[in-house]
């Protein structure tokens, strides 16, 4: 059923969970190890289930977020009565041994009967006391399998980097992912801003805070990093992100130094339904700015005749693009509806377009 070459025989918790491979001459030969995968997968009959029953609720519980080495853990605490122990007050480090030592028993039980401080320092993590409260600290649910690692490294003996965090009160997933990826942030205002965010947010941030960066390099702010890590607040970041885009705009309207500038462009579609033509290159810069999109770079196509722009004010702020083909019998065709940096329109917003472009072609036509 699990994809051995053998059966998997597994002994009660009072018989200490000794567990066997079985193969099919009937040799039977002692697990050395873990299983490797979680007792979730291991179901179906009855004997499965008093086979569960057997181990103490709270053993199961607090071994179930190391799916991988949960039958390992049980197994120690089932021997071993510092394992035991150890899996309800730091669960944690009975996982690191048997991550370390998963096809060991016997080193993994040698060094479950240690103190916690010495089970650190063989692990070659940091074993002071500092270490014990940043594990403490930490609010993990283990359901990614890089969040063993990412303990690893902040314990590491050689770096101790977990002492950045000794004001934190609590120490999550996208705390050390933030500090993997932008260790600078770890401790200020906005790190802690952003780690207590929802993970989806949390993503949403990364993308935010790398483009921040980009964008502070490409207009030639001095040290971009110094600037984002003196930010309080997401809400700061951005704020910082949006005047620096605004910025990048201003920029690229001095370096297109577009023709005709001062001519009103051509009027086409009539306004209506809150919709209104956007008029000259300077209402259409203030549309970029507003909007922090790039409709800007249309002002050569816009003058020669060969597209229009237009500002929609409701049921949602929207730019909307249109193209004009003069070989056609209706020139006008939509070619894009965007929003507040590109946002995509709700189907509202759609069906009040439709219906201004419907109503237009009959005026026109």
């Amino acid at each position: 059923m699990l994809g051995f070459n053998y059966d998997i025989e597994l002994e009660h918790w009072q018989k200490n969970l000794h567990g066997y491979r079985v193969f099919s001459d009937g040799k039977k030969v002692l697990l050395d190890g873990g299983l490797g995968i979680s007792l979730n997968l291991l179901f179906g009959d009855s004997q499965y289930e008093t086979w569960l029953q057997s181990i103490p609720q709270h053993y199961l519980t607090a071994s179930s977020a190391f799916a991988e080495y949960q039958y390992q853990m049980l197994w120690l605490a089932a021997n071993c009565r510092e394992a035991a122990q150890l899996l309800e007050s730091r669960p944690i480090l009975l996982a690191l041994i048997c991550a370390k030592y998963s096809v060991d028993n016997d080193a993994a039980f040698e060094l479950a009967k240690q103190g916690q401080r010495e089970i650190l320092a063989q692990l070659g993590l940091d074993s002071s006391k500092a270490a014990l409260k940043f594990i403490d600290k930490l609010a993990l649910d283990f359901e990614h399998s890089s969040e063993l690692k990412h303990v690893l490294k902040q314990l590491d003996a050689h770096f101790c980097r977990f002492k950045v965090f000794s004001h934190y009160k609590v120490v999550n997933y996208s705390a050390l992912l933030l500090d993997h990826s932008h260790p600078f942030l770890t401790g200020t205002n906005l790190g802690r801003s952003i780690a207590e965010e929802r993970q989806s947010v949390y993503r949403n941030m990364m993308a935010y805070m790398s483009d921040t960066l980009r964008l502070g390099n490409a207009i030639g702010i001095d040290d971009p990093v110094h600037h984002v890590e003196r930010m309080n607040s997401v809400e700061d970041l951005v704020a910082l992100h949006d005047a620096w885009v605004a910025r990048q705009i201003d920029i690229r309207f001095e370096a297109m130094k577009p023709d005709r500038t001062e001519v009103p462009y051509p009027k086409c579609l009539a306004n209506g339904y809150g919709i209104s033509q956007i008029v000259n290159f300077e209402d259409l810069c203030a549309e970029a700015k507003e909007q922090l999109h790039c409709i800007a770079v249309y002002h050569n196509r816009i003058a020669a005749g060969h597209y229009a722009a237009f500002r929609m004010e409701s049921p949602e702020r929207m730019t909307i693009g249109i193209s004009i083909n003069a070989k056609k019998a209706f020139p006008y065709e939509i070619q894009q509806i965007a929003g507040y940096k590109n946002a995509v329109p709700s189907e509202e917003t759609r069906r009040v377009v439709h219906e201004w472009f419907e109503a237009c072609k009959r005026v026109d036509f």
